[in-house]
């Protein structure tokens, strides 16, 4: 079923809910819509943000809708939906949490803000700095890797790449910096096969095993 809340006439938001529900069925989601869509100066530049709970491990998925195409075609490329892609990240639920965290609500407004601004530049492999701490915890930036759960879709307006943001530290983050795109997504997959976003976590690279993955892959070695 197609979330309620979405407008009509709004195919593009349509192809999320389908995509959505397909992969958490059963589930009413947590969105967050915004009065001021749109608006450069609003701390809540994208139409919406979505949230689904993840069973295992309990987690929250949060999802944009803004950064493709939810209404009308209006983006001169055909085969890509707005700049083509939807930013996630998941985060981790505490016992008896109701609703997702409302910092990541904010955090990923404030990706969206700064996509809309730059022109849409995030992809596979890159890394985002945040120049600073995130939510006062050891997460300063982040990197790019496809969403593995929700994929890509083909939508009326063109196709959206769902964009997943994982939180690095300091260390980390230089680290990934290093990698090439491909390297960036295999050597995630060993370190944080989740591919969560955990506040509370320590930095990776304090553990010898997972300091010699990041080696393995810096020096373009495959196993």
């Amino acid at each position: 079923m197609t979330d309620p809340q979405a407008p009509e006439s709004a195919p593009g938001w349509q192809a999320l809910d389908q995509r959505l529900v397909r992969c958490y069925p059963g589930q009413m989601p947590h969105q967050f819509t915004s009065r001021n869509p749109y608006e450069p100066d609003s701390p809540s530049p994208l139409p919406a943000v979505s949230g689904f709970a993840v069973p295992h491990p309990p987690g929250w998925h949060l999802i944009t809708y803004g950064l493709s195409e939810l209404f009308d075609k209006s983006s001169p490329n055909p085969t890509i939906s707005g700049f083509g892609f939807e930013v996630t990240m998941v985060v981790p639920r505490e016992d008896g949490a109701e609703r997702p965290p409302a910092w990541v609500v904010r955090f990923l407004q404030a990706v969206g803000r700064m996509q809309l601004e730059t022109g849409g530049k995030l992809d596979t492999g890159h890394c985002v700095d945040f120049a600073g701490s995130l939510e006062g915890s050891i997460i300063e930036g982040a990197v790019c890797v496809p969403d593995e759960v929700l994929g890509k879709i083909d939508t009326p307006n063109g196709s959206v790449l769902f964009l997943r943001l994982v939180g690095l530290t300091r260390a980390e983050l230089e680290a990934f910096r290093d990698l090439d795109r491909e390297a960036t997504v295999l050597a995630l997959a060993e370190l944080l096969p989740d591919a969560t976003t955990d506040l509370g976590r320590s930095c990776l690279l304090q553990d010898d095993e997972k300091r010699k993955v990041m080696r393995r892959h810096q020096l373009g070695l495959r196993w």
